[in-house]
């Protein structure tokens, strides 16, 4: 059947091509299976195979023909050997060809090797393995970010609990739970807050809470970068504003349009996940990093002084002659000195290993359980004086939806109808145009989510925080679409992103420094140790929830104490940030007496302070943005990170007398 196939592909060729000599045979240089019995058929088949099985280059020109050494064709009844190694080589030496059937079955089958081989039938070589993929890096294959993420922290599971017992670590992440309850609790009660504010009443502190505590449950369980933490945001907050407002003039139930919104939100972040888009923030520089970081850490130290500030602007009778005056001094006195004591405390305990007191024993605890010292130290100080009445920490009484039913009164149910209830909400039901609608702004807050979660992971995961583990960029998204946005949007939660600063203050709680010196004989401190596990992150939001039926003793906690550990964990989230290292060189005149960085050492006073100034100027157009009080325009911020790469890229192309590429690559590598 072979040979009369063989002669019918001769004939048909025969007729439609020019008439030519018959090609001689060629073998392409990886040698294909079959041998002297590999027959036309075969051929065609082989063809017809993708790049990916062929092996060969996938990233090659489609238009490069490929090389193919020739052979000889052989002559009538001769034998053609080939050592392939084993079988197929001993296949080879005792097969003989017949007769001139063979001739042109070597003639068609070396036509339909050349139609393989040339240009337009293209191969390519294999692909890296997955197993080889470096965090940010394409795969070219689908879902192939997430399989390697999976294979590159699976194995490190079990270590990824035990690790907090093990080694002496078991102090370390017992005061990070300690500290970062208070750090995640203060927020989740102040953006709810917020959240009840602006969407009257819709979502509240109650939700706030038990959304950022969920969501740890599940990323404690779940996700690649344990180290990172969800909560509210504020960026969120101002999509949720604008939302609201939406759903109100298009008389539409919020609640149920938010079910809409996260299920879209989910789709969209789920396929960022699967064709490995999150390797495009392999672009961010350290310039981009560290303007995000910066900026975070500037909104806590901001956010810490304005509650203080308030306690002198929320009475207007402080400097009056009005009997209460006397009363509103002394609350806005004590209060700034419960804010400011509680930071210097924090800061004194954080430098206390440092000191020549005490054992080692006493000092590691001091500087490990410092925060939390300085939280119930100056919450008991305050309880001493509470006929002042300083402003305490304001929790939910009962575990009930903040939302009500139309008319009634009565709390809504914790399921969201997704269709909407006309008679509990008062609002029309989305129909199927407001559904699609929903996309839009559904597609803003995942670009929101992709930014808030991979520039945190990145400031994490940086080179210089000496983790072992590695990121899973991929599986954190994946987590996020198809488990936290969903679940937020069924039971009227607000959604949690990833939290720069409290996840900063959960690494750095974590790490061990030393101090060493460097080549210009200048003291730096170093990153030894992180305690890489998922223990501390599964112990603050179980205490989070658990807060829920705490009310009665966290209302002790006076607000402004929290403020104090707002300003603590912005100002130690400052150290390691270039930026700011530069910006304090603008306040030195003498530029000998410069701290000898490498970039200091490398690159010319002008080119410097210039780059400084392009970098900072990026930095205040960005908080400009979070202050702005219209929603409509804070809700570009996002949009203007995602643009920051580009930025740093172009601006310096336009001025390139300016800056050299050594120059930059000094100062952003």
């Amino acid at each position: 059947r072979t040979q009369i196939f063989d002669r019918v592909c001769r004939s048909t060729l025969t007729f439609a091509l020019p008439t030519a000599p018959a090609p001689p045979f060629v073998e392409p240089a990886t040698a294909y299976p079959g041998d002297d019995n590999y027959s036309s058929v075969n051929h065609v088949a082989d063809a017809l195979v993708t790049p990916a099985t062929a092996g060969h280059d996938a990233d090659c020109d489609p238009f490069e023909e490929e090389s193919v050494r020739a052979v000889p064709a052989p002559a009538v009844g001769e034998a053609r050997v080939e050592d392939d190694g084993g079988e197929a080589g001993e296949a080879g030496k005792s097969s003989t060809v017949l007769g001139d059937t063979a001739n042109m079955s070597r003639n068609s089958s070396g036509f339909f090797q050349g139609i393989k081989s040339s240009k337009y039938m293209r191969s390519s070589k294999a692909k890296k393995p997955i197993s080889e993929l470096a965090p940010l890096e394409f795969s070219g294959r689908f879902a192939g970010g997430v399989r390697a993420d999976l294979l590159r922290r699976v194995p490190l599971y079990v270590s990824d609990w035990t690790e907090a017992f093990t080694g002496g670590n078991c102090m370390k992440t017992t005061a990070s739970i300690c500290f970062l309850f208070f750090a995640c609790l203060s927020p989740a009660v102040t953006f709810g807050a917020a959240f009840a504010d602006a969407t009257d009443n819709q979502l509240g502190v109650i939700e706030t809470i038990i959304s950022s505590g969920m969501s740890g449950l599940i990323y404690s369980f779940l996700s690649g970068q344990p180290l990172c933490i969800l909560g509210a945001t504020g960026p969120e907050l101002a999509f949720t504003v604008v939302f609201y407002e939406i759903c109100q003039s298009m008389e539409v139930d919020f609640l149920a349009a938010r079910v809409w919104q996260a299920l879209w939100c989910s789709l969209f972040t789920i396929l960022v996940a699967l064709f490995d888009l999150s390797a495009c923030m392999k672009v961010c520089t350290r310039f981009t990093e560290e303007i995000f970081s910066f900026l975070i850490s500037i909104i806590f130290i901001v956010g810490a002084f304005t509650t203080l500030i308030k306690l002198y602007l929320a009475d207007p009778d402080v400097e009056g002659d009005d009997p209460a005056a006397p009363a509103n001094r002394a609350k806005a006195f004590l209060g700034t000195l419960l804010g400011l004591f509680t930071y210097f405390t924090a800061m004194w305990c954080r430098a206390f290993p440092k000191r020549n007191e005490a054992t080692p024993l006493v000092r590691k605890l001091v500087a490990n359980y410092g925060v939390t010292l300085s939280i119930l130290l100056y919450s008991g100080i305050n309880y001493g004086f509470r006929d002042v009445d300083v402003p305490c920490l304001d929790m939910p009484d009962e575990i009930v939806p903040t939302a009500t039913l139309n008319g009634t009164g009565e709390s809504r149910g914790w399921f969201v109808n997704p269709f909407g209830d006309e008679t509990a909400s008062g609002y029309d039901t989305p129909g199927v145009g407001f559904i699609f609608f929903t996309a839009v702004p559904a597609l803003g807050l995942a670009v929101l989510g992709y930014l808030d979660q991979n520039l945190t992971t990145l400031l994490i995961n940086r080179k210089d925080h000496n983790l072992k583990k590695g990121g899973a960029y991929h599986l954190d998204l994946l987590v996020c679409g198809i488990f936290i946005y969903p679940i937020c949007g069924f039971f009227g939660l607000p959604f949690t992103h990833a939290a720069t600063v409290r996840s900063m203050s959960h690494l750095m709680s974590l790490m061990t420094r030393e101090d060493s010196k460097n080549e210009h004989g200048q003291t730096v401190s170093k990153v030894t140790n992180v305690v890489e596990q998922r223990v501390t992150h599964l112990g603050i939001h179980c205490l989070l929830l658990a807060a829920l039926g705490l009310s009665a003793v966290l209302t002790k906690i006076p607000k402004v104490v929290l403020a104090g550990v707002f300003l603590y964990m912005g100002v130690t989230a400052l150290p390691g940030v270039q930026l700011y290292e530069r910006l304090w060189l603008w306040l030195i005149w003498d530029p000998k007496k410069y701290p000898q960085y490498d970039y200091v050492t490398q690159v010319a006073r002008k080119p410097l302070h210039l780059f400084t100034l392009f970098q900072f100027s990026c930095l205040a157009v960005l908080y400009a943005l979070t202050k702005v009080p219209n929603p409509y325009i804070s809700v570009i911020f996002p949009f203007f990170i995602a643009f920051l790469p580009l930025i740093r890229k172009l601006v310096p192309k336009c001025f390139p007398s300016v800056w050299s590429k050594e120059d930059l690559k000094a100062l952003d590598k």
